[in-house]
């Protein structure tokens, strides 16, 4: 029978069994450290996540995530607009070709006429400055595209006004058109075709007027995005009359870059 103080109990049995204690000593140690680290690390996140107006409450979270979804429906929705306006055949039937100064003021006087005569049959006196704000005597302006968009702008503008049977309509001047991009360098996504109108009439009408741009006047109408709005009251002598100044944008998105045609291999 081997005794345990033995040179051999201790070489074969405990030493190795040291050993391993104190491995697993030492990876119980390391372990330890890491859940230390780890918890820092942890903590240091949530404190900057809260620094930055982020909460890990599952609530908020949740709260946070509906709000997302929301903004992601309204660039959905936005993009749609943005297409309505280049798919105008004002916009889509010209840009192909090259612009012509008397061509788009032939356009225009079309445009005009038709919209003078509706307005007469409506009970609607339009001003002549609901066209005559696009005047521009460049015979070659660098974005023709957005000419045409202003053109098909002010058109579909004065017909909604029209269409809500305001007393006066008159266009003022076109303020601007704005570039939206994700970075200043990045490509143009979306032309903001900026447009300011007033007008007069009953309250109710004025009021449907307003609607009409936010809302269009049937489902395939584009959506236009109110800007600033100003309604005012006559006064106490006229309390049905009112006024309304509009400062509204239709979105134009980017064309598609032309895409060059790759000629087919020679057999």
């Amino acid at each position: 029978m081997t005794r345990l103080s033995s040179p051999r109990v201790l070489g074969w049995v405990l030493v190795p069994a040291a050993v391993l204690i104190v491995a697993a000593w030492w990876r119980t140690g390391a372990l330890a450290r890491n859940e230390v680290a780890l918890e820092r690390e942890a903590a240091r996140l949530r404190a900057e996540l809260a620094a930055g107006g982020y909460s890990t409450d599952a609530a908020r979270v949740r709260a946070r995530a509906d709000r997302l979804r929301e903004e992601t429906e309204l660039l959905r929705s936005l993009a749609v607009s943005a297409q309505g306006l280049g798919r105008d055949p004002l916009v889509a039937d010209h840009v192909s070709r090259p612009f012509q100064l008397i061509e788009f003021e032939r356009e225009g006087a079309a445009v005009a006429q038709a919209a003078r005569e509706q307005a007469a049959a409506a009970g609607v006196k339009l001003d002549a400055s609901a066209f005559e704000v696009l005047a521009d005597n460049s015979e070659s302006p660098p974005q023709p595209r957005r000419r045409w968009a202003q053109l098909a702008l002010a058109r579909q503008v004065a017909a909604r006004a029209i269409a809500a049977k305001v007393g006066t309509y008159e266009a003022l001047p076109v303020p601007a058109v704005r570039e939206m991009r994700v970075e200043k360098s990045s490509p143009v996504l979306v032309e903001q075709i900026l447009f300011s109108v007033r007008v007069t009439g009953d309250s109710a009408r004025v009021q449907d007027f307003v609607e009409y741009l936010a809302l269009g006047t049937g489902p395939e109408d584009l959506r236009l995005v109110i800007e600033h709005l100003v309604l005012r009251k006559d006064g106490i002598a006229a309390p049905d009359q009112a006024s309304a100044t509009v400062v509204l944008a239709g979105l134009l998105a980017a064309p598609e870059p032309a895409t060059e045609s790759v000629p087919a291999p020679t057999p």
